[in-house]
């Protein structure tokens, strides 16, 4: 099965990962070839030996007629080449609607679209009436979205639920290591997450919770892998908060696993949430996790049982959370093989590319 992904982006977030474990994990079943506009993925996408066109984002903005044209050309080149037999949008619709567009040369392909979530009403209302007249099936990242997108009405019919997976992790070096490398002392707890360092994810709610934390373990770290717009702020804060020296950002990490097998405690503090990726990496490692009750986190973190789930916005309940859980070293673990458990059971790389394997079967059968 040959298959044209399509990206609005290429950066290393969520929805990159996500693309890319399902192109790894589907492996023979599909050959795979991508358009995207330029981003840190792409060298990803390029060692991996996938063929891809790169064209500028295909933004509300005056080039966007050129953008168009660059993308119909890059569609044109791709299907003479591979003749793929499906195409699978993700996050953007307007790659489906110039995707249905270049499309028009040949003959019908089918098309997936994969919502990973908006940040308005507005972005749900109009994707849905693109998606309706264009799409033949939606995946959803998570049951919250799928409620989503049937309040703003989208198709019934054509929304099924699967959630996000990830690969079992594998570590090469020993944590002693790892902690030597960024100057963490062995005797240290180390809290952790890894998001964007943009508004929506909160970070500087779990920022500002970490200075009574501290007061009460002067030996934790905070480590905060990712970045983006934010990221001087954040660091500002924390200088402000005088735990600057308590705070380390790592930047973006092309594999984040290293920092994860020496965190004690993972936090993802989100104000809006589809289905957070490194949630369900942190619950591989056998991580207690502390999450916002938002988005389809529910569904991956049971409240007291794989973590603690909070309000968002709330830095004194998050502190709370996490003097709770360095105290109690049992409950720390507890949480975090519940976690592994869940994550096995429901949130596997496997699972989610054979899930998707039958959503283009699908896809295809209503096309012949």
């Amino acid at each position: 099965m040959r298959v044209l992904f399509e990206l609005p982006y290429a950066e290393l977030g969520g929805t990159e990962k996500h693309v890319l474990t399902l192109i790894r994990t589907l492996g023979s079943n599909i050959e795979p070839c991508l358009i995207s506009p330029y981003g840190k993925c792409v060298s990803v996408f390029h060692d991996l030996g996938i063929p891809y066109e790169i064209i500028p984002p295909l933004n509300l903005k005056p080039g966007l007629r050129n953008s168009l044209k660059l993308h119909h050309k890059a569609f044109g080149r791709l299907f003479q080449e591979f003749r793929f037999s499906l195409i699978h949008v993700h996050a953007g619709i307007e790659y489906a609607v110039a995707a249905s567009l270049a499309s028009r040369e040949f003959s019908r392909i089918p098309m997936v679209f994969t919502v990973h979530g908006y940040p308005d009403v507005a972005s749900y209302l109009v994707s849905g009436i693109f998606a309706n007249r264009l799409v033949d099936e939606v995946i959803c990242v998570s049951d919250a979205e799928r409620k989503k997108a049937e309040t703003y009405g989208w198709s019934k019919a054509k929304l099924s639920v699967i959630h996000n997976g990830v690969p079992t992790p594998q570590v090469q070096d020993e944590p002693c290591r790892i902690r030597a490398n960024w100057n963490i002392p062995e005797t240290a707890y180390v809290i952790g997450t890894i998001a964007r360092l943009e508004r929506a994810k909160g970070i500087k709610y779990l920022i500002a919770a970490m200075p009574r934390v501290i007061s009460r373990y002067p030996n934790t770290v905070l480590m905060i892998v990712g970045d983006g717009s934010k990221r001087s702020e954040l660091s500002s804060l924390s200088l402000e908060l005088g735990i600057a020296e308590n705070v380390i950002f790592t930047g973006q990490l092309q594999d984040p696993s290293p920092i994860l097998s020496i965190m004690d405690v993972f936090v993802l503090p989100s104000l809006r949430e589809a289905l957070g990726i490194a949630i369900l990496e942190a619950m591989a490692f056998s991580l207690p996790v502390v999450a916002t009750c938002v988005g389809g986190i529910p569904e991956a973190v049971i409240h007291n049982e794989t973590g603690i789930l909070l309000p968002p916005g709330n830095s004194e309940a998050m502190a709370s959370a996490l003097i709770n859980l360095l105290e109690n070293p049992a409950m720390r673990k507890a949480y975090g093989s519940a976690g592994k458990k869940r994550f096995l059971e429901h949130f596997t790389d496997s699972a989610m590319a054979r899930q998707t394997l039958a959503v283009y079967r699908r896809a295809l059968a209503k096309n012949q």
